[in-house]
């Protein structure tokens, strides 16, 4: 099974990737635009088998004016993981199955196909962030929770109160009834604080 993964990496993922800005290094993809790195990544599974290869399709984006913003080191090759946005192809294209799976039976031209249209979909999501603001909104609409503090940080520097109060009070719809809220809350109270802020998250919420 590693054969035909290979063969769909190589022989439709890589052009097709190719043809549209991204590099190739190892099983990551990458294209760069001005502030923004954009990366697809093909994950293995670790209950690969003989007779069965799963993995998933991982998708991120990365500012590095954040990391400058907040005062983090610039990260110009960062892995699917470090970035400020992150979701699986399966929520971006809003698929009931998070993986794919390769089986002697797996007919390679059909599943060639499916990936590549479901490429195509993270294509134009990704074309769609021009730049840092376009990635904020996203974050704000998408992220949850991932990188929340990075996120609250960057808007609070930037002074984007609007988005702030917007983000805030997202959260708070989706998790303020839970008792995790007063850890997030702390967290980000620590951010006012530690840039001498006088606001507090109540305010935020008002």
């Amino acid at each position: 099974m590693k054969e035909k993964f290979n063969n769909i990496i190589n022989g439709t993922v890589k052009p097709l990737l190719k043809s549209n800005g991204f590099s190739k290094k190892g099983l990551d993809f990458l294209k760069k635009k001005d502030d923004l790195i954009f990366i697809i990544n093909f994950q293995k599974s670790r209950g690969n088998s003989f007779d069965e290869s799963k993995f998933y399709i991982n998708c991120g984006i990365h500012s590095t004016i954040i990391d400058q913003i907040i005062g983090r080191k610039k990260t110009l090759d960062p892995k699917e993981y470090e970035c400020h946005f992150r979701s699986r192809i399966s929520t971006i294209i809003q698929s009931e199955t998070d993986r794919y799976s390769i089986v002697e039976e797996t007919d390679l031209e059909i599943s060639a196909e499916n990936i590549s249209s479901d490429l195509k979909a993270v294509i134009n999501l990704f074309d769609s962030i021009k730049n840092t603001n376009d990635l904020t909104d996203l974050m704000i609409a998408k992220n949850g929770l991932n990188n929340y503090e990075e996120l609250f940080e960057f808007l609070l520097l930037t002074d984007n109160w609007k988005e702030l109060k917007r983000y805030i009070q997202k959260l708070f719809s989706t998790f303020g009834q839970e008792q995790r809220w007063t850890i997030f809350q702390n967290r980000l109270s620590n951010i006012l604080l530690k840039h001498n802020r006088r606001e507090t998250i109540s305010d935020l919420l008002k």
